[in-house]
């Protein structure tokens, strides 16, 4: 009894140390992913349906760091539990203008949307909510960096090590044009001890492109369309003189007038994933279509509901491979509410603006 006393002394104490501000975020999210692939040999044919609600609380101090801690729990729909899956949310935060800084675990919601589902085939973003490792932005909309880490497998007796590594890029030219590229790393390890003689796989994928991307105030949200290239390293080092580079060639077209919407993604090179025969999903996390040379997609969507708070999708998408079309329909929603909305704060000005003041209205201080 005095230890439980002592650890909730232990962790409410803080709040009276020093001065920070109390921040909090709920937020839900509902999927329903329908996939009928039934007579696909590359991909599985389910439905993937689920709700997941996430809760966190945390601390704000010296105007940009956080200390965060929180839940995120999943339930599939008719499942037998009441919960399919729980994660802790513990990490560190550092956040400015043009730096977003996160260490330890953190739900992965938003911080990789420049990746495309040929390194995450929708279930893990439905699956795998959150991140361990760290995760690093530098830049604003017209240009970033990102580097991160995500640690996704403890090595046991039982579990293979495994953990990405990854960097991606944007950058904007002028109005319309722009480059970018994104990468990871995966390791794919043994278990410790290794009684069955496993061996350890590197999966290395990597995209470059660029095109032009207009948007205006009169209903296009976006006009996209880029050319570019996707190639990788696959090696299981059972033989290190066996390994595969495949490399083909990626076309985008996507369009967005008033909340409709398309994007379309072709590929055209190489068959993907060869180690995918002794493999198969625990080392490859992207898109299972990529196993035939030519693959094609297209998505139609409406977005119904979109504000500061709520975000609703329904979508169909067709996919293209080995001269047949597979279906799909996805409906997504989710909501969140929180008090990190920014605040406008008055501001001194300085003393040269006071000396040579300029024109207009000064600007005013932005706190997160």
């Amino acid at each position: 009894m005095k230890f439980h006393k002592l650890l909730v002394i232990g962790l409410i104490s803080p709040l009276f140390l020093f001065s920070q501000e109390l921040k909090w975020n709920s937020e839900l999210n509902f999927f329903f992913d329908n996939n009928e692939f039934a007579k696909s040999p590359l991909a599985i044919d389910q439905t993937m349906a689920g709700v997941t609600l996430t809760q966190e609380i945390g601390w704000k101090f010296d105007d940009k760091h956080y200390i965060v801690g929180g839940v995120d729990a999943m339930r599939s729909l008719g499942a037998d539990k009441l919960v399919n899956d729980i994660h802790l949310l513990a990490y560190y935060q550092l956040k400015d203008e043009n730096t977003l800084l996160k260490v330890g675990s953190f739900h992965r919601h938003d911080l990789l949307d420049d990746y495309s589902d040929f390194f995450f085939q929708d279930s893990i973003k439905y699956y795998r909510h959150t991140m361990e490792g760290m995760y690093f932005r530098k830049g604003n909309e017209n240009q970033f960096v990102k580097l991160w880490l995500d640690w996704t497998g403890l090595q046991s007796a039982t579990e293979r090590e495994t953990f990405f590594i990854g960097a991606s890029g944007y950058k904007k030219f002028g109005k319309l044009f722009f480059a970018d590229f994104q990468s990871y790393m995966f390791h794919y390890s043994i278990t410790r001890p290794n009684p069955r003689g496993l061996t350890v796989s590197d999966y290395l994928l990597g995209q470059l492109s660029g095109g032009v991307n207009y948007s205006n105030r009169s209903g296009i949200n976006k006009l996209l369309v880029s050319v570019g290239l996707l190639s990788g390293f696959e090696r299981d080092r059972v033989d290190m003189n066996n390994y595969g580079t495949p490399t083909g060639g990626v076309a985008r077209v996507e369009f967005d007038y008033r909340g409709f919407g398309t994007e379309n993604t072709l590929y055209y090179g190489q068959p993907r994933m060869v180690l995918y025969y002794r493999h198969a999903n625990n080392l490859y996390w992207g898109n299972p279509f990529l196993r035939a040379e030519s693959y094609m997609q297209n998505k139609v969507y409406w977005n119904f509901i979109n504000n500061d708070h709520i975000k609703g999708q329904l979508a169909a998408r067709a996919h293209f491979s080995d001269g047949k079309v597979y279906f799909e329909q996805m409906f997504t929603l989710s909501a969140h509410i929180n008090n990190y909305h920014p605040k406008k704060v008055k501001r001194e000005p300085t003393f040269w603006e006071r000396v040579f003041p300029r024109s207009g209205r000064a600007s005013d201080g932005i706190e997160m």
